[in-house]
């Protein structure tokens, strides 16, 4: 019976500000108009900015938090509120006075690095299959089966590079 009325305040709380603030759309605009530090009086206008400061903001954050619980905690004598309490205040100083060019160049590393991830991934997926292939089916030679199996990974290796170089042309 207990369970029952703590996951329906739960609920509740979780839906209140929904209902609140009219619709979902009038939340979630809120939260970026928070993010682009509108209250404050300083507006770039950037939904980029303000979604990736959000982010900044948590990540500063959860990195502060953990450092201070791990390590710092309990050498002078700090418990995990008063941890919670100094990273978050040192995550949204930090994520309010980051100027919006470092947040920008920010986004723009890790877009990069993900999207290098995400393409290379199977690029190199496929090439460690046909470099290995011979050694997990323990074939003396190649056999027709393997040759064609070995052809179709490069039409696909071949036809994920062109699209790559399609759109990696379009954006430049």
């Amino acid at each position: 019976m207990k369970k029952k009325w703590i996951l329906f305040l739960f609920v509740l709380l979780a839906v209140l500000p929904v209902v609140l603030g009219g619709t979902l759309d009038n939340v979630w605009n809120k939260i970026l108009d928070f993010g682009r530090l509108d209250f404050l009086g300083i507006s770039d206008g950037s939904l980029v900015t303000a979604f990736t400061r959000i982010l900044i903001g948590i990540m500063l954050f959860t990195i502060f938090f953990a450092s201070l619980s791990t390590f710092v905690g309990g050498r002078i004598g700090m418990n995990r509120g008063q941890s919670g309490v100094v990273a978050a205040i040192l995550a949204i100083i930090s994520a309010i006075f980051m100027p919006a060019n470092v947040l920008l160049a920010v986004g723009a590393g890790w877009a990069t690095a993900i999207s290098l991830i995400l393409v290379g991934g199977p690029v190199l997926g496929i090439g460690y299959v046909l470099w290995n292939l011979d050694k997990w089916l323990e074939l003396e030679s190649d056999t027709r089966g393997s040759v064609m199996f070995k052809l179709a990974l490069c039409l696909i290796l071949f036809w994920i590079l062109s699209a790559m170089k399609y759109h990696v042309g379009k954006l430049s």
